[in-house]
């Protein structure tokens, strides 16, 4: 069973903070080998679910821990993942978006204890699996840099605005590496978008975002200008954006979850791809 130590006691009770700083700039003064964490590693690390366009590194620690992973093409690895909004925990999947097919990947786990004590990996490997779609078709008219605007959402996390950490804009930013996610919609979550103008589509496309165990979208439907119903679709999985043929036109786009794992349910991006 996931164990997690409240954050905010653990900040104030061992004073992590500065351990997390660290954490997040790569910054250390004595680092230990990944091994030496308490209570020992007990399955792990391992790559999951490997997709061409992502990847899911696991890792089972025999005590509560915060866990990041740096990774890229070289060992110098150049991007950043960790579990969203969680606190140390001793089951960490944490998944790697955004990589490109049939590619060989470095990562590197960095690990904070309950006593503000770091622990690092050595360097891992992966190769990702060529690639299984074709490019889309049609520019993506859902787009900030496109000129497309939300103008309504169930809710962003923590209650903060659409431009917030995890607000809404994050789904229409073009950008693998952010997420929109509700507080907590789970099934009820929704995202209203306007395109720049109204435009002939050829496919929608929603790439779930996931915390492991919740927040992963199953299934959805869009509806276009508030009368016609587009679905339900279903998402695989939370490895990239999954896209789906419709023909419409449209000026909104609503996209309501139908049914998910609950919990912080949200996407890291979402398409509305012109016709040809």
């Amino acid at each position: 069973m996931r164990r997690i130590i409240p954050w905010g006691i653990l900040v104030v009770a061992l004073g992590v903070a500065g351990a997390v700083a660290d954490l997040a700039t790569g910054r250390a003064g004595a680092v230990q080998p990944l091994e030496n964490l308490p209570g020992g590693i007990v399955t792990g690390p391992t790559f999951e679910e490997l997709t061409d366009t992502s990847a899911l590194i696991a890792l089972r620690t025999g005590a509560p821990a915060l866990c990041q992973v740096n990774y890229g093409t070289t060992t110098e690895y150049g991007l950043m993942r960790r579990m969203s909004m969680t606190g140390p925990m001793d089951d960490h999947r944490i998944l790697l978006p955004g990589l490109k097919p049939d590619t060989i990947y470095h990562a590197r786990l960095t690990a904070v204890d309950t006593g503000a004590r770091l622990y690092q990996s050595g360097d891992l490997t992966f190769r990702t699996k060529p690639s299984r779609q074709a490019a889309p078709a049609g520019r993506n008219v859902a787009s900030l840099a496109a000129g497309a605007r939300v103008i309504g959402v169930s809710s962003n996390y923590g209650g903060a605005g659409n431009t917030s950490t995890f607000g809404a804009n994050n789904a229409i930013d073009g950008d693998a590496a952010t997420e929109w996610s509700s507080n907590g919609d789970g099934d009820r979550a929704w995202i209203e978008i306007e395109l720049p103008d109204a435009t002939r589509l050829a496919a929608i496309g929603f790439w779930t975002r996931t915390m492991g165990s919740s927040a992963q979208i199953q299934e959805f439907e869009a509806v276009a200008d508030g009368t016609t119903r587009l679905g339900p679709f279903t998402i695989a999985d939370a490895g990239r954006a999954h896209r789906f043929p419709v023909d419409v036109t449209a000026k909104r786009l609503r996209f309501n979850v139908l049914k998910s794992s609950g919990g912080n349910t949200g996407a890291v991006e979402i398409e509305a791809l012109a016709a040809p």
